[in-house]
């Protein structure tokens, strides 16, 4: 498991899913550390979901989002990686990125977006 601040990663065995659930914003390598914490979990447990908890999300910084689709999404496709779920409130302020975000990544995966 690897837990700061802003972000908490682990692996959910009965899903066989990464969880990153963010907690507070973050930017530059308080927000990289733990994406690459849970590719390398991805890598290690054979994980087919990716599930992110946006309820305490934030927008991307440019720089983080370049990032984030240039260096960490070409590593998660050499994964077992099939499916990426966000969890979201009903009203949250994130849903435009969220939706865009969704759009780009369906090419490569399956998407799913859960209100609490």
């Amino acid at each position: 498991m690897y837990k700061t601040k802003f972000c908490k990663v682990n692996y959910i065995e009965n899903q066989n899913a990464v969880l990153c659930k963010w907690l507070q914003f973050c930017k530059g390598n308080y927000y990289r550390e733990p994406l690459e914490f849970g590719l390398k979990l991805l890598q290690e447990t054979n994980a087919t979901t990716w599930i992110t908890d946006t309820t305490n999300g934030f927008e991307n910084e440019a720089e983080d989002t370049q990032w984030l689709i240039g260096e960490l999404l070409p590593r998660v496709l050499q994964t077992n990686c099939k499916k990426i779920v966000f969890i979201m409130e009903q009203d949250s302020p994130l849903q435009a990125e969220i939706d865009a975000q969704a759009v780009g990544l369906r090419e490569h995966f399956e998407v799913e977006i859960r209100y609490k």
